[in-house]
């Protein structure tokens, strides 16, 4: 008798998550997040995803950190689409957590604390 073992849903819809609209930071729709799996047990491995009804898709991976980057997506979990802002081309987002020093970034945080998932402004014009 072959048993399968029942799967467990990767995919979470319409729930909370603190990715944001990196352009208007408000907060996303139709969000889903993916359990991507981990290495050993106490690793986080997540792809966040949600729309922004004025900026479309945008998505970011945590692996036991918060985010470096947020990427503008055309879909959940789809290809990187090209932004242009200011006359800028966009392709990537960097987050706060991007430019924690060293030593800070090697402490244990909450991977979902939502100041570190903010984008930094200072590299915008």
């Amino acid at each position: 008798m072959n048993v399968t073992k029942p799967r467990m849903a990767r995919d979470r819809k319409n729930v909370d998550t603190p990715l944001r609209c990196p352009i208007c930071e408000g907060a996303l729709v139709n969000t889903v997040i993916r359990d991507i799996g981990g290495v050993t047990a106490d690793i986080i491995w997540q792809m966040h995803a949600g729309e922004c009804p004025e900026h479309g898709w945008f998505q970011a991976e945590i692996v036991s950190r918060p985010p470096r980057e947020i990427f503008p997506v055309d879909r959940p979990f789809g290809i990187a689409r090209r932004m242009e802002i200011d006359g800028e081309e966009i392709f990537s987002f960097p987050t706060v957590w991007n430019f924690e020093p060293p030593q800070a970034a090697r402490q244990r945080v909450d991977p979902f604390e939502p100041r570190f998932w903010r984008v930094q402004r200072s590299l915008r014009r």
